[in-house]
């Protein structure tokens, strides 16, 4: 049911982004009244297409990874004399250009138009607040319940705006100022010393390595009760048992506990418990279908319930972050402009071989964070479908062939030379450009299937 759901939020994904970025070309294309032949969401042979009162077939493809707007063109197909005014080769430099980057204007505004949309409706979110720190972070003496006000100057909300700037920070081994408020609401500035990570650490291992935890309410590995009819209860685990090893591995709470469990594949479990200060081990069968959820499968232990004060404090981290209509439309550019600049200084570090190949993502990454962000809400979701706008916005203006940003080069080579290019460059040039955007898809998509499969 995940897989099926994951590949629906693609496809809506995919589809409402192509059909924004297609929109923009048609509508530039019809305000210079250039025939536009078809509008196409989607790649291969249409299975669905009509024709508007133009002329123009609105066409749907199988494949929804992009899509594609056909104008008429002089060197495509014979053009009659009297619609030789439509073709886009007659038009002057600066409507042909307008034309191109009409597409990923189009991904900017919607981008926009998205931002500023959740934060009207407002975006349930959680204050990026410590657990007792490790290793890096603890000798540059953060606190458990240091919560994160700024980065280098720059407020801080969530904890995305933690990791886009530790991330960047990290990758260049530089030094951060982090502002925090302490549990005795002081404020305090401290520098986590980035420059100190060996250069062999890689970028998913990180936030690790830093020693960075989210604050969580404390659960000792203590059993609350059971019920007698799962199989924890059946093989002799009792309330009030602390759990401190499963099949070897030792757990300190509660929450490695779940972590331990959700790894096991079969049984039988050896669970090592203390009871009355006494060790004993049991031996549990295995796991059973969750009555009530038949996605996954239960030991039948709970924790007891943790102190009110600690659940009073988790509380309070929890937040909606919102705005009205009018103060939106300054935040929703301000987002925009943090993601912009942290993408394009993420995608020169890829160019300058500082950021590993590995952070490239595919369409099975993109499915699969369409679908979380889907099921934790729907300004989740806005705020996901922003930032993939953005991104393709991005990508389309790099001067590759084949992509928007390539075709503007073109337009600028040409109206410097004064001529237009070559047929047999322009062809030369696209080959090179579909090797290019092949080479990279397949290297996402390798990078995708290594996820999955870890």
């Amino acid at each position: 049911m995940t897989i099926l759901s994951s590949i629906f939020w693609l496809i809506v994904t995919l589809g409402v982004l192509v059909t924004f970025h297609e929109l923009g070309h048609f509508w530039v294309a019809r305000l210079f009244k250039v025939k536009v032949l078809r509008f196409c969401v989607g790649f291969g042979k249409p299975i669905w297409s009509r024709y508007d009162k133009q002329g123009t077939e609105i066409a749907v493809a199988p494949f929804p990874l992009g899509g594609y707007v056909k104008l008429l063109d002089v060197r495509d197909c014979d053009v009659s004399p009297e619609d030789y005014n439509q073709t886009y080769n007659h038009k002057p430099f600066w409507q042909k250009f307008s034309i191109m980057f009409a597409g990923p204007a189009f991904n900017f505004i919607l981008a926009f138009l998205l931002y500023w949309m959740m934060f009207v409706v407002g975006k349930n979110d959680i204050r990026p607040t410590l657990a007792e720190p490790t290793k890096l972070m603890q000798q540059a003496g953060f606190q458990e319940k240091d919560q994160i006000k700024a980065i280098d100057g720059e407020e801080i909300r969530t904890w995305s705006d933690v990791s886009l700037h530790l991330i960047t920070a990290g990758i260049d081994r530089r030094d951060i100022q982090v502002e925090v408020e302490t549990a005795s609401a002081t404020r305090i500035n401290r520098t986590l010393p980035l420059s100190a990570v060996p250069a062999h650490v890689a970028e998913e291992d990180l936030l690790k390595h830093i020693g960075l935890k989210v604050y969580q309410v404390p659960m000792p590995a203590v059993m609350g009760e059971l019920n007698p009819e799962f199989p924890a209860a059946k093989a002799g685990i009792e309330a009030g048992d602390e759990i401190i090893a499963i099949n070897d591995v030792p757990v300190t709470n509660w929450y490695e506990v779940v972590d331990e469990i959700a790894k096991i594949e079969k049984g039988p479990i050896r669970i090592d418990v203390i009871r009355k200060k006494e060790t004993k081990t049991i031996m549990v069968p295995g796991l059973i279908p969750d009555p009530e959820n038949n996605k996954r499968k239960v030991l039948g232990i709970s924790a007891i319930q943790p102190a009110q004060q600690d659940i009073d404090y988790m509380r309070s981290l929890y937040f909606t972050l919102s705005y009205g209509p009018l103060e939106s439309v300054p935040q929703a550019f301000k987002q925009m402009g943090k993601i912009t600049s942290k993408s394009l200084e993420m995608m020169w570090k890829l160019l300058t071989g500082k950021a590993s190949l590995k952070n490239l993502s595919g369409p099975i990454t993109i499915a699969q964070v369409a679908n979380d962000s889907a099921e934790r809400g729907f300004s989740w979701y806005l705020s996901f479908l922003a930032l993939v706008s953005l991104s393709l916005g991005i990508i389309n203006l790099l001067p590759i062939p084949m992509l928007d940003g390539g075709q503007m080069l073109f337009l600028i080579i040409e109206k410097v030379k004064g001529a237009p290019l070559s047929e047999q460059f322009e062809i030369k040039a696209q080959m090179i450009g579909m090797f290019l955007l092949i080479s990279l898809m397949s290297l996402a998509f390798y990078n995708d299937i290594l996820r999955s499969v870890s």
